[in-house]
């Protein structure tokens, strides 16, 4: 069960299915700049955009504060999600921490060991849909206790929550009821995926003016 608050109302939410997008920005050569990111650190090129993973619904962690992972080798990616129901569906800030070292043997493994991490506060999907391309999108990652800007895009770089969806039907099946879909994410702003100590994720709607936003400490087990 996750429980989110939707401007001060107490949303609860059975998830039972979580998958993870990749490679699923609009812009090709902005999908190939991230593409080549991870050819260049050792992760295969993927056979078929966009990816799509699904994970046992225990990987996905509400602002837990900290997280636990294997190895020093994990870092986050900045991505939104959507948390579907039967009547609605909730937008959240999240995170993709992947194990970079497992990534190069298997992607799915390496998705399933660290957590997906999502904010405890949504916006419903309908509130922010007509401007939805405005919203911002952001990370900043803490390495050598030093804190600096990680990615930085809009919505509009990644494939609409809709186009998402029908992916997600396409290969796993209908209903979406109780689905935790996480977009994918956007090229690093220098280009270079970096483990941290800290991870921090915020989504900013310049028109209703307002954000949502998940941070995190990362310790080695």
């Amino acid at each position: 069960m996750v429980t989110l608050n939707v401007y001060g109302e107490v949303v609860t939410i059975a998830v039972d299915r979580v998958v993870n997008a990749g490679y699923s920005g609009r812009d090709e050569d902005a999908v190939q700049a991230h593409i080549d990111e991870l050819v260049e650190d050792g992760i295969p090129a993927p056979e078929r955009v966009p990816t799509t993973y699904e994970l046992a619904p225990n990987v996905l962690r509400s602002d837990p504060g900290t997280i636990g992972v294997v190895g020093d080798d994990t870092s986050g990616e900045t991505e939104f999600g959507l948390l579907v129901t039967r009547d609605d569906a909730y937008v959240v800030a999240a995170s993709d921490q992947t194990d970079r070292t497992l990534e190069r043997e298997s992607i799915q493994k390496a998705k399933r060991i660290a957590p997906n991490v999502i904010s405890a506060r949504a916006w419903r999907l309908a509130d922010v849909r007509d401007h939805w391309d405005d919203i911002e999108i952001r990370a900043w990652n803490t390495v050598d206790g030093d804190r600096e800007l990680y990615q930085e895009s809009t919505l509009g770089a990644i494939r609409e929550p809709e186009a998402l969806c029908d992916v997600v039907r396409e290969r796993y099946g209908d209903p979406l009821d109780g689905t935790a879909v996480l977009s994918g994410t956007v090229a690093t702003v220098g280009g270079e995926l970096s483990p941290g100590s800290a991870f921090e994720v915020e989504l900013v709607d310049p028109i209703e003016e307002r954000s949502l936003s998940v941070s995190y400490g990362v310790e080695t087990l």
